[in-house]
């Protein structure tokens, strides 16, 4: 089972269940996907009249897009055979070149940052490196496997400078270094007029663009500086709210326990929100008097660059809507919707590195959605339209047909991925309209009950149980609810044939009786069984399908789930081409041969006929 990608769904109306129990409709299949590709890792350009473009196809965990200064191309992180590079495209869409060097995709998160008024990117990323990236050009690698971070250049392009193993280190453009700071500074912010302020777990220290000490800030640093377009710099310093002159002169105090971001609104009043910027009491603090004010929490979305609109996405329905206003508040303008996700904070718009195009009005974003919902989907098995079962929700999987009534069994949680507690998934049975939901297993946490399979009769359901802490094994529970019966037998995914149970478990493939008795291997390194109507039994290994004695290679990189056709004269897999490609939803014949792709970039984990 796919621990992290669970999805509830209990209505098959148009799976063309009859009043008799019997699939109306046999050659239309049901499948489960989560779309991933739809909603991440694609770098989008959106007009204020709502015309969306598609710039480009990046890496699905942060694609990372980040427009020029000049507003005409955009640099974004894209994933290639397990490598990250450095690509840049045209804001029209166009010129896609490879302009940054190739890092390992595990490691630090990769980070771009523009030089202002120039061409150069700087790249932090991989096992801390640090380079510099301009196109037409090697790229520099000016630290290597120093854990640098976070990039941030001055604000005339001349000096960027990263956070390395407890320092500040600073370059110039070509990467010729400047000057070290050590004592665990954090990374720079940069004022307007040339001067870097470093939080520290001591204070605030702010240098000269040429690493000369200016002031010192001493105290307990919540949150990171900020600077007013005058070069006035604001920080909470213990447990105090603290504006002070580009000479270090305190013009205001004002105490503020916890943690907070900090803007400006122009020169006048600093903002202030909480640290997770969800616009919990945000206030303004004017700078002269000390007057404290509610104000918007748009002030924490991204600016344009002239500070007058914010980006903007406001819950609309099921998602969200994309929106542009001004920062404090006022009348918004929407530009589309965006589809809604589970992320670390709760229900999120799938986006990131949402920002203006330069000096137009269009917004260019990624979708990201680390642990998009799974669903379930219905498609002739000729192809053709791809219809979303109606009154679906999020989290549940693996369905799996009753031979007789209706009843679909499949596997529910509440949670998966980033967002689990714990991830308990259940067995749970229910009529083929969604209505009379049972549940037949409730697990405690760190318990997965998966992959049910129904008796000939439609009597009980075999599933497979693992733990935390112990591997997979079978169990039955009687499809109307009742005790469930451990067989003692170790294994998972298995598959009820019309007289003996089949399931993947030690070194391959294993036969035997219903009640776990004379069990036998029949199938080394083999995984994913399934029996045809008449009782063959067939299974993958590797890419490889052995169905009775004979065998054949299958065209895919990888095969993730096989289940026969209700004629037995066809299988319906789950399956990548490539190796990068998302797992979409296949028919082959019964000898392997005869692929039909029936979904496109779905990321589909299983599939079966509906009847």
């Amino acid at each position: 089972m796919k621990k992290g990608r669970v999805l509830l769904a209990v209505t098959l109306v148009l799976m063309g269940a009859s009043s008799a129990g019997h699939a109306a409709s046999p050659s239309r299949i049901v499948f489960s996907a989560d779309r991933a590709s739809a909603v991440s890792g694609v770098v989008y350009r959106v007009a204020p009249s709502g015309h969306r473009a598609v710039l480009a196809h990046g890496w699905r965990l942060g694609a990372q897009p980040t427009v020029s200064p000049n507003g005409r191309t955009v640099a974004f992180l894209a994933q290639l055979k397990g490598a990250v590079t450095v690509d840049e495209i045209g804001l029209d869409g166009h010129g896609l070149i490879r302009v940054g060097p190739t890092l390992a995709a595990e490691g630090q998160q990769p980070y771009l940052a523009w030089q202002p008024h120039g061409t150069v990117l700087a790249l932090t990323g991989g096992s801390g490196d640090f380079w510099l990236v301009r196109p037409g050009r090697k790229p520099v690698e000016v630290l290597h496997g120093r854990g640098a971070l976070q990039p941030s250049w001055s604000p005339d392009g001349r000096v960027v400078t990263v956070q390395a193993l407890g320092s500040l280190d600073a370059f110039t453009s070509s990467g010729r270094r400047l000057w070290t700071i050590g004592g665990g500074k954090g990374p720079g912010a940069w004022s307007p007029q040339g001067l870097v302020a470093a939080a520290t777990g001591k204070g605030v220290d702010v240098y000269s663009e040429r690493g000369s000490l200016r002031f010192q800030d001493p105290g307990t640093v919540s949150g990171s500086p900020a600077w007013s377009p005058a070069g006035m710099l604001a920080a909470v310093v213990r447990h105090t709210l603290e504006v002070q002159t580009p000479s270090g002169a305190v013009v205001l105090r004002e105490p503020l326990a916890g943690q907070h971001e900090l803007t400006w609104d122009g020169d006048r009043s600093v903002v202030v929100g909480s640290y997770s910027g969800c616009g919990c009491d945000v206030k303004s603090v004017e700078i002269r008097t000390g007057k404290t004010s509610s104000t918007s929490d748009r002030w924490f979305d991204p600016l344009s660059r002239d500070g007058r609109l914010a980006v903007l996405t406001s819950r609309s329905g099921s998602g969200f809507a994309l929106q542009a206003g001004p920062p404090g508040g006022g009348r918004k303008h929407t530009y589309t919707q965006l589809p809604g996700c589970w992320q670390y904070a709760g229900w999120t718009p799938a986006a990131e590195s949402l920002q203006f195009a330069g000096p137009s009005r269009a917004i260019v974003y990624a979708s990201l959605c680390s642990e998009p919902e799974e669903n379930l989907y219905s498609v002739a098995s000729q192809g053709g339209a791809i219809r979303e079962i109606t009154h679906v929700k999020p989290y549940a999987t693996q369905p799996a047909l009753s031979p007789s009534n209706g009843k679909i069994a499949y596997v529910w949680a509440k949670y998966t991925g980033i967002s689990c507690s714990g991830c308990a998934s259940s067995i749970r049975v229910a009529n083929a309209d969604g209505t009379d939901v049972q549940v037949l297993t409730s697990p405690q946490e760190c318990t997965f009950d998966s992959s049910p399979t129904w008796s000939p009769d439609g009597q009980t359901i075999l599933f497979s149980e693992d733990t935390c802490n112990s591997p997979g094994e079978l169990y039955t529970v009687p499809a109307s609810g009742g005790a469930v019966h451990d067989l003692g037998v170790a294994g998972s995914a298995p598959a009820w044939g019309p007289s003996k149970i089949a399931y993947a478990g030690s070194r391959g493939v294993w036969e035997g009786n219903p009640d776990g008795t004379s069990a036998e291997l029949v199938g080394p390194g083999g995984k994913s069984p399934a029996w045809s109507p008449d009782g063959t039994l067939a299974y993958l290994v590797g890419t490889t399908l052995v169905v009775g004695s004979s065998s054949v290679k299958l065209p895919f990189a990888q095969v993730t789930s096989l289940a026969w056709s209700p004629d037995g004269a066809q299988f319906v897999v789950t399956a990548r081409k490539t190796a990068n490609a998302d797992p979409d939803v296949y028919t082959i014949g019964a000898d392997g041969r005869n692929p039909v792709r029936l979904t496109q970039n779905y990321d589909a984990s299983s599939a079966i006929w509906s009847g």
